[in-house]
């Protein structure tokens, strides 16, 4: 929602949103690890982490099926 509230257009903001998905994941998991030395603490990101690549799959390819670009 930020990107469109920044007016950027709509592509743009799909891709940002799933960059900003995807990396954080991966950067909880090494907080997690090297600066809070807690493995439990890395589990719910290591779990989202395996789920997020299918489910934005799954979102990417349903709103390109809407056939709206802008």
């Amino acid at each position: 929602m930020v990107p469109r509230l920044l007016k950027i257009e709509r592509p743009q903001a799909i891709a940002s949103s799933f960059e900003v998905g995807l990396h954080n994941a991966t950067l909880a998991i090494v907080i997690a690890q090297s600066v809070l030395l807690s493995p439990e603490m890395s589990l719910p990101a290591a779990i989202y982490g395996v789920l997020m690549f299918p489910l934005a799959a799954l979102f990417g390819w349903m709103i390109t099926r809407t056939g709206k670009t802008a």
